[in-house]
This record gives C-alpha cells, structure tokens and sequence, in this order.
C-alpha cells in the first residue's frame, strides 16, 4: 500500500521578485550604457539624477549641453555651478521653456521627475527621444 504524505506548504511570505527604486549612480550607469555615443544633450529640469550625469558627461569635452527648467531659480543655481567650469562658454547653453521641445536643438533630452508630466502634454513635433532617468 501506497500512502500520500500531504506536501508542506513552505514557511514565510511566499517569494517576490523586487525592484529597488534607481539612485543617481545606476541611473548614470544605465543612461551611459545606452547613449553612450551622444554629443549634444539636452536638460529638461535639473534634480539630483540630472547633476550627476552632466558631472558624469562633463569629462567628455566634446559633449554640449542645452538646458532649461520651468523651475527659475533652480536653472540659475545649475547655470551658476556649471557655468564656472571650464569651457562651459562653448559647452553649457541655457534656453527658455518655450519651445525647447517644439523647436529642438538636440536629439536626447533628459527630463527630471517633476517636470516629466508637463513636458508629455506638449507638443513633440519633431519625435524627440524624451528620457526619464529614474525609469531608464
């Protein structure tokens, strides 16, 4: 005669595959991975995970930079940083809002969490590649 053990459930939450939140490092490390070969790069918002890949980018001299901010003082305080480094007369451009989507000057524009809603309702006439770091 054969008996049937009944199986034992396995103790403790049942395992679940977890996704941790990005930091500025891996999202740096995503985004060079993948547009490694950029030149020009555009900044829509300047946060913590924009900072670390413009000081990140910034060793490559050839790289140039198009930024703006719908948050006023938050753009000077950025234009007031990176525009003391060398050569950011040549590198570091700062643009109003208006227009920085509608009438691009780069291909790849980086935008920061907080500014990502308001830049998806406006017009994208020339399907510029609009990138959130923190969803890279």
């Amino acid at each position: 005669m054969s008996e049937e053990t009944p199986k034992k459930k396995p103790r403790g939450r049942p395992a679940t595959k977890v996704k941790l939140k990005h930091n500025p490092k891996t999202a740096k490390e995503d985004f060079l991975k993948k547009y490694k070969d950029l030149h020009a790069i555009g900044i829509y918002g300047v946060d913590e995970f924009t900072k670390e890949i413009i000081n990140t980018l910034w060793n490559n001299p050839e790289m140039s930079f198009a930024v703006t901010d719908d948050n006023a003082s938050r753009l000077d305080n950025a234009n007031r940083h990176f525009g003391q480094r060398s050569f950011s007369m040549y590198r570091w451009d700062v643009y109003p809002t208006p227009g920085f989507i509608e009438e691009p000057v780069v291909d790849v524009i980086l935008v920061s969490k907080d500014c990502y809603e308001a830049v998806k309702k406006r017009p994208n006439p020339y399907n510029v590649k609009l990138i959130l770091l923190e969803e890279i």
